[in-house]
């Protein structure tokens, strides 16, 4: 654990997907940041391992949803109550963010937030710290949103890009200022960005003042802003169900289209760690290594003359014979069978099961 901890600086952690790709492992009772996919613990141990190497345990917080409470507690026994931030309703990130900096404020008008996804792959921690050091000088040089880039190694369609080329000098470590942000391009211009060096991943990792990020609400997202001041306001002289009843109302917009895209004073820290969303069933070949046949298995399987596929297991033994570029998951909330390159829409089965099953409970 890091020895000193700059006075200011506060961890975020935002643990309120559904990780509907990751179906049926992924359950609305235990979704993706609560999963062992890494191993022995679950993503969102691994996270908080990661904060306490930047901020101590008092200035963690994690933002979710009531129905994942129990769940947290259980996983992360040593936070308090008090470490939890609780969303009466997932309104996406910008709204997620906005919470957790009203909170901060008003323990630390200088508070720093250093923003993070709960279901990540980052093996380095080292280089992660580094990485995250480095951002949080950028953010004590002015007022500016910082993001942190990965450096891309295909042209990945599924994540935002982050155009960065001038350097911006004011810190010992390499920072850059952002030109611009594109959300999810198509292959075409995936496979431009890869070669022309100055675009990075956009990895969702995010460092600023919260006076900063509000601010920035303010000029780029009125409407959220505004609803966030009165939540502010009505919570100290009405109560928290006051409160609650505001949040239902927020826009639902996440902060990259909210205020990223639209926002000039950002500047972009290169990674120094090696990264992973690990965003669908497929990832875990690029995550783990694969068996002499391209494979990612665990759990209980046995696979005879198979090759480049996830085969998972989840107290169910799962057989396979002659498939290749499949994704086979097994457990007591279902099986999935699906080929590799149609991982991305697997949250489509979970659309129609949750469709099918609210035409039978209107029919009861």
């Amino acid at each position: 654990m890091t020895d000193t901890y700059n006075a200011h600086t506060f961890c975020v952690i935002m643990a309120g997907g559904r990780g509907e790709r990751f179906w049926p492992l992924s359950t609305d009772n235990a979704p993706k940041p609560f999963l062992a996919l890494m191993g022995g613990k679950s993503m969102i141990q691994l996270t908080v391992e990661r904060a306490l190497k930047i901020a101590p345990l008092e200035r963690i917080f994690i933002v979710l949803g009531r129905a994942h409470l129990d769940i947290a507690r259980q996983q992360l026994p040593f936070l308090g109550e008090s470490n939890f931030l609780v969303e009466v309703e997932g309104r996406d990130t910008a709204p997620c963010i906005g919470l957790a900096a009203v909170s901060l404020q008003s323990i630390d008008r200088d508070a720093i937030m250093v923003t993070l996804p709960a279901d990540h792959y980052v093996p380095d921690t080292d280089g992660f710290v580094r990485t995250i050091l480095t951002g949080i000088e950028c953010a004590m040089t002015g007022d500016y949103l910082v993001t942190i880039g990965i450096t891309p190694t295909r042209p990945e369609t599924g994540y935002g890009y982050i155009n960065a080329e001038e350097p911006f000098g004011q810190t010992g470590g390499p920072c850059y200022k952002v030109k611009g942000i594109v959300e999810k391009p198509d292959a075409e211009k995936a496979l431009a960005y890869l070669h022309e060096g100055t675009y990075y991943w956009n990895a969702g990792i995010f460092i600023w003042r919260a006076a900063v990020v509000l601010e920035g609400m303010r000029r780029h997202m009125a409407e959220l802003y505004a609803g966030l001041m009165e939540m502010k306001s009505i919570s100290a002289e009405k109560g928290e169900a006051a409160a609650k009843s505001i949040y239902r109302r927020l826009p639902r917009k996440s902060i990259d289209y909210g205020l990223m895209e639209k926002a000039e004073n950002v500047l972009m820290v290169p990674s120094g760690f090696v990264w992973d969303d690990v965003g669908t069933w497929t990832s875990l070949l690029r995550v783990f290594d694969s068996d002499e046949q391209g494979n990612y298995r665990a759990g209980e399987t046995e696979c005879v003359d198979t090759e480049r596929c996830v085969i998972y297991g989840d107290g169910i033994t799962v057989g396979t014979l002659g498939v290749s570029d499949l994704v086979i998951v097994a457990s007591r909330q279902g099986v999935l069978v699906s080929s590799t390159d149609r991982a991305q829409e697997v949250r489509e089965i979970v659309k129609r099961i949750e469709g099918r099953k609210e035409k039978t409970q209107k029919l009861q």
